[in-house]
C-alpha cells in the first residue's frame, strides 16, 4: 500500500499545473498568482466539452491536481506577487 501511495504521490506531483506554470519558461500564462489553478479549470474545461475524445481519460487526473494546485498557489502566491507581470 505504502508502494502505491508513493506512485500516485510522485506523479501528481509531476503533473502539477503549479509547478509548470510558474517555474517552466513555457508556461502558458507564467507567474501569475493562482496561475495552476486558473490552467487546471481550462484543462477541465476543455476535457469535458465533449470534443476530447480518449484525451477524457485525463479528468480524473486533472481533477485529483486541483486541489492540490489551489494549495500550492497559495504556497508559492508571494513569489508570484512579485515576479508577476506588473513588475517587469
Amino acid at each position: 500500500m505504502r508502494s502505491l501511495l508513493a506512485v500516485v504521490a510522485i506523479a501528481s506531483l509531476t503533473g502539477c499545473a503549479t509547478a509548470h506554470e510558474t517555474f517552466d519558461g513555457n508556461a502558458q500564462c507564467g507567474p501569475h498568482p493562482y496561475c495552476g489553478t486558473a490552467t487546471d479549470i481550462n484543462y477541465l474545461g476543455a476535457l469535458t466539452d465533449g470534443k476530447a475524445g480518449v484525451l477524457a481519460g485525463f479528468i480524473p487526473l486533472v481533477i485529483i491536481d486541483l486541489p492540490l494546485s489551489i494549495v500550492g498557489d497559495t504556497l508559492v502566491l508571494p513569489y508570484t506577487a512579485f515576479n508577476g507581470p506588473a513588475t517587469r
